[in-house]
């Protein structure tokens, strides 16, 4: 991973995912989920604020030292190692009673991701995955789809909103007429997880948050996968700013990027 030993360990992460399933489910409802609408029009509820302040709460008594970000709260630090937390991610479907979100944990040192969990409390699988170990789904071992043409019916995932950059349905719009199946569960965790399975053959994503992506990058990565920013260059996290990402089983990343390049 790194000539540094990580200050939190893969099973640490997978504890505190444990703990905000707890959390997501003890919220859950079929309807009428109390929360506030943020400045970029996504919903908070008290489950996201809950579970963030837990997630640092637990990582600083792991570590004095590392970088805490989370969507809702951060607690910084000046360090290489960075923890990244989504606490729900698909808020939307969460707040319709839609079982389809996810909690989201990464680590990266030095900005690059080397370990993430996603975990969806519904179904109690929990993805995880540490660089160089590969990527697991509970006890089974993950391996992404090997589909390339049409024939093989290949399925990606997206998400979008009004004004997201990147002109996304006519990205979708681009590959549904290459024979590829479009789905948007409104939770980018979901579908990253449903790469790492081999389910899905891809996903694409204009949201510019590491939190969104860190996780599902290592996860994906260690399945066999493919990962760049949305026009196939190197993701690069230095910023805190990230160009969307496109993860796929590697077999249809270059028509991912056409796609991309071709609406944009």
């Amino acid at each position: 991973m790194s000539a540094q030993k990580s200050p939190v360990t893969l099973e640490d992460l997978r504890g505190v995912a444990l703990l905000a399933g707890g959390v997501m489910k003890q919220y859950f409802t079929h309807f009428g989920m109390e929360r506030v609408i943020k400045t970029d029009t996504t919903p908070l509820t008290k489950a996201d604020t809950e579970i963030n302040e837990m997630v640092i709460s637990h990582v600083r008594k792991i570590s004095t030292e590392i970088d805490i970000v989370g969507e809702e709260s951060s607690d910084r630090k000046d360090s290489p190692w960075q923890v990244m937390c989504d606490p729900i991610d698909g808020t939307f479907p969460y707040t319709w009673g839609m079982p389809v979100s996810t909690f989201m944990l990464g680590v990266m040192y030095e900005r690059k991701p080397v370990m993430g969990v996603i975990y969806d409390p519904f179904t109690d699988r929990m993805y995880y995955a540490e660089k160089g170990k590969g990527a697991w789904m509970n006890s089974t071992q993950l391996k992404v789809s090997s589909a390339v043409t049409r024939k093989d019916r290949p399925v990606v995932g997206y998400v979008s909103w009004p004004g997201c950059p990147y002109n996304i349905l006519k990205v979708c719009q681009y590959l549904e007429e290459r024979g590829v199946t479009l789905i948007n569960f409104c939770s980018i965790g979901y579908i990253e997880a449903a790469v790492a399975t081999g389910e899905f053959a891809g996903t694409i994503f204009p949201g510019t948050s590491h939190h969104d992506t860190a996780p599902g990058h290592i996860i994906v990565t260690e399945a066999g996968g493919k990962v760049t920013d949305i026009f196939g260059e190197s993701l690069h996290y230095s910023d805190n700013k990230i160009a969307g990402h496109l993860m796929s089983n590697g077999h249809i990343h270059d028509l991912l990027i056409e796609a991309v390049k071709a609406s944009n």
